[in-house]
């Protein structure tokens, strides 16, 4: 999805291309196999562009029913802004990174995130009809046919 947009009657639609060009007959594109009609007979699509939203520029919220443009990453500059720890995606290591700084640059192409909480928990690796599965400490018990392939507790850090 790259476009957002809400007509009169508070319908809100998602778009993969910009549904501003129209055809000859009155229909736009939505997405690669569906067009969509806006034509006389189809009242309820009208005004639809006053609340068009191009996503990769704007983030959006609801408020009341109504469709509105925010800046982009508003809810994590706002989360950062009461203490929150921002982590990036970096495209070229594949990883999740911390944030540093008084001042982010909040770019509009990147990925953020707050970073989530961990806890440790202890699991032991068993099999059963050739899947591998896990079985955590504290939760329900193995399954009948299954034979463990741990002897002792595994300590594993699992984000929430």
């Amino acid at each position: 999805m790259n476009w957002i947009a809400q007509d009169k009657d508070g319908e809100i639609g998602t778009y993969e291309y910009r549904p501003d060009t129209m055809s000859s007959n009155g229909w736009w594109r939505k997405s690669d196999n569906e067009w969509v009609s806006i034509s006389k007979d189809n009242p309820g699509n009208h005004n639809w562009k006053d609340s068009l939203i191009d996503l990769s520029k704007n983030d959006y919220i609801i408020k009341d029913g109504i469709l509105m443009a925010t800046r982009k990453h508003a809810a994590l500059i706002h989360a950062w802004a009461d203490g929150a720890e921002i982590e990036y995606f970096n495209k070229d290591s594949l990883e999740w990174m911390k944030v540093v700084g008084n001042n982010p640059s909040w770019f509009d192409d990147t990925e953020y995130r707050i970073k989530p909480k961990k806890t440790t928990v202890n699991v032991k690796l068993y099999h059963i009809n050739g899947v591998i599965g896990v079985w955590v400490q504290g939760h329900q018990g193995l399954p009948g046919d299954a034979e463990l392939i741990d002897k002792d507790w595994r300590e594993v850090e699992i984000e929430l």
